[in-house]
């Protein structure tokens, strides 16, 4: 009996030290949780800030801080960064002991779009508060960014080799186009043969400018076989 009566208190005292440590993990874990035991002293962002304040940076990740060294959530402090319109992507890592880094990768315009938008190189467009001035203006359906700047970069091209300079590309609800040059002339290309219109009017420019010496204000190239031009009246 006296045996029996030991074994049980052995039982006793490995169920209470089980306990013991137990509580004392789940106190030592949320203690991790909370930053107590590593806190997070220093957040440093780089690579590039043309456009970004670091104060705005400093807002968009303060709710995301808590957690310290190894308990912060980076996927959450990413997306927060990512958020803003002239972020293009960031990325975050840890850097011991006590400091997490962020780095900056920002938006580069190519071209507005829209009255209250812009487009990067990779046709999606970002919508920061402000827009830069001096960039070519693109326009069209909803979901047709990516298109418009294709073709954009493709008569920019032939245009600009025949001395031509767009600022203007539309594209209507009729899925029709028109460019607007930098001397204020417009192109009405329509719908079709995009392109080879716009190839036949340029083969014949170097003579047409030799004869005519007004700036363009209308092209109309949607005929199937030629185009009309009409001129801009002298000052």
């Amino acid at each position: 009996m006296i045996k029996s009566f030991r074994q049980g208190t052995r039982v006793l005292i490995w169920i209470g030290l089980g306990l013991a440590l137990s509580a004392a993990a789940s106190v030592s874990l949320e203690h991790w949780r909370s930053g107590q035991v590593m806190p997070l002293d220093t957040v440093r962002f780089d690579g590039e800030l043309g456009r970004l304040q670091e104060t705005e940076l400093r807002q968009a990740v303060a709710g995301a801080l808590d957690g310290g060294f190894l308990g912060i959530d980076v996927g959450l402090i990413r997306r927060s960064v990512e958020a803003l319109a002239w972020v293009d992507t960031a990325t975050v890592r840890r850097v011991w002991p006590d400091a997490l880094q962020i780095t900056i990768s920002e938006q580069k315009p190519v071209a507005q779009w829209g009255e209250q938008a812009l487009m990067n190189g990779a046709g999606q467009v970002f919508r920061p508060r402000q827009l830069p001035t001096g960039l070519p203006r693109l326009s069209g359906p909803p979901g047709s960014a990516q298109r418009v700047l294709n073709r954009y970069r493709e008569l920019r091209a032939m245009l600009m080799a025949a001395g031509l300079e767009p600022t203007e590309l539309t594209l209507d609800e009729r899925r029709a186009w028109t460019l607007t040059l930098a001397a204020g002339g417009v192109i009405q290309l329509g719908r079709e043969a995009i392109a080879a219109r716009l190839a036949r009017m340029l083969a014949a420019w170097p003579e047409i400018t030799t004869t005519q010496q007004r700036a363009l204000a209308v092209a109309d190239l949607r005929y199937p076989n030629g185009f009309s031009l009409r001129w801009q009246d002298k000052d």
